[in-house]
This record gives C-alpha cells, sequence and structure tokens, in this order.
C-alpha cells in the first residue's frame, strides 16, 4: 500500500525544489552576452535546457508505461502519473517560450513577411506545435475518456512513439533544420555549455522531485478483469 509522503518530506521535496530554482537563476546570470544576441540568449537556453529536459520526461513516461504493462505494479503506474502530470504542462510552457524566444532573436530586417509567418515556417517550432496538440489529446483521453490503467498506458507509448517518429523525422533530415544552427551550445565554449548543462540537470532535478511527490499521491485505479494490479509491498 502507497502511502502519502509526511509534511516533512514535502518540506523536503520543496526546499529541493527552490534551491535548484535558485541555481538555474543563478547560472542563467553567469551566461556571458553573445555577440548579435547580447544577454537575450539567455531565453533560448533556457528554452532549450527545459525542452531537452521535457523530452527526457516524456521518453521516462514512456518508460514506465511499458514497464507497468509488463509487471502491473501500482508503484511503476504512480511515476507512470507523476511524470505526465510534469512533462505535459512544462511542454505547454516550453512551447510558449520557444515562440517568444524565436520572435525576440530571429533577424526579420530582411523578410517581407510578418515575424509569426516567419517563425511558424520552422519545422521544430511546427512540431513542437503539434507534439502540444497530441499532450492536449492525451490528456482528454487519460482524464475523461479511458478508465483503465492498461489503455492509459497503452496511450502514453502511443504518444511517445509519435513524438519520437515526429522529431527524428525533423533532427535527420539537414534541410528541416535550416532556420536553426547546428549545435549551437556544443559548438560553443565552456562559458556556455557548462552553464546550460547544469541548467540541465538542475530543471531534471526539480522535475523529478514534482514527479515523484505527485506519485505519491496516485492513488490505485481500476485493473483489468483479468489481470489485477500488483500492490506493492510496504
Amino acid at each position: 500500500m502507497r502511502t502519502k509522503p509526511s509534511s516533512t518530506t514535502v518540506g523536503i521535496v520543496v526546499g529541493g525544489v527552490v534551491a535548484l530554482s535558485a541555481l538555474v537563476a543563478s547560472l542563467l546570470y553567469t551566461i556571458p552576452a553573445v555577440k548579435g544576441l547580447g544577454n537575450k540568449v539567455k531565453l533560448p537556453l533556457f528554452h532549450g535546457a527545459s525542452t531537452w529536459v521535457d523530452l527526457m520526461l516524456f521518453v521516462f513516461m514512456g518508460i514506465t508505461a511499458i514497464v507497468f504493462l509488463a509487471t502491473r505494479r501500482d508503484s511503476v503506474y504512480a511515476w507512470e502519473v507523476g511524470l505526465r502530470s510534469i512533462a505535459a504542462p512544462l511542454w505547454l510552457v516550453n512551447s510558449v517560450l520557444g515562440l517568444i524566444a524565436a520572435l525576440n532573436t530571429w533577424d526579420f530586417t530582411g523578410s517581407k513577411e510578418s515575424p509569426l509567418s516567419s517563425v511558424m515556417q520552422d519545422p521544430r517550432l511546427v512540431a513542437q506545435m503539434i507534439i502540444l496538440l497530441c499532450v492536449a489529446i492525451l490528456l482528454l483521453l487519460v482524464w475523461l475518456v479511458l478508465d483503465k490503467r492498461t489503455h492509459k498506458a497503452i496511450a502514453d507509448i502511443i504518444f511517445v512513439a509519435i513524438g519520437v517518429a515526429l522529431l527524428s523525422n525533423i533532427f535527420l533530415d539537414p534541410a528541416k533544420r535550416a532556420l536553426h544552427p547546428d549545435s549551437p551550445v556544443l559548438n560553443s565554449g565552456f562559458e556556455i555549455k557548462g552553464p546550460f548543462f547544469g541548467i540541465v540537470l538542475s530543471i531534471l532535478g526539480i522535475t523529478l522531485l514534482l514527479s515523484w511527490l505527485v506519485s505519491r499521491y496516485v492513488g490505485p485505479e481500476q485493473a483489468e478483469p483479468d489481470e489485477p494490479a500488483l500492490a506493492d509491498k510496504p
């Protein structure tokens, strides 16, 4: 039987989230201005780090869904719900940040089109919006349509498979990467790479702490009649 965390445990988790958030802010502050963008570079770097983490969370969610289907463990399903509950809203935040970053850092002076029209021609941003739509559909399914955990786990796996296929098609096609420089972070010096990867690890820590906290409040849901869930030992 899973038990809810104590107030002390919740306090420790919240303290960890606050500390890691402060570390993210400190690392962003240390990123130097760059030629052309100046301090505006901080926004796309933060957006990139947060998006990397979000994609990892979705992959983790898909893996836990597969493990749940194989084991029927309550604790595994709770982690799946926890990861979904954090990754889904974070994708909305990242989608908005991606659009803002593009509108504020791209040079539109030579374009006769509106900045928004130009931005929406970028396959990465279009893919981000498509995935956002898929996130909305997934949440609609797991919250309002599907009742059984097996079906919800399958929906999570299908969502992750669609996301992987969509992004793989973009990243494996050089033409679809035309509006983005290749690996801008990896091609930069340590003054950029160091803070960036520090931000990635910090955001990952924040999201995993929050996912774990959500997972502790997930109660048993209806299992398949012929495949009962296996409760975890205390």
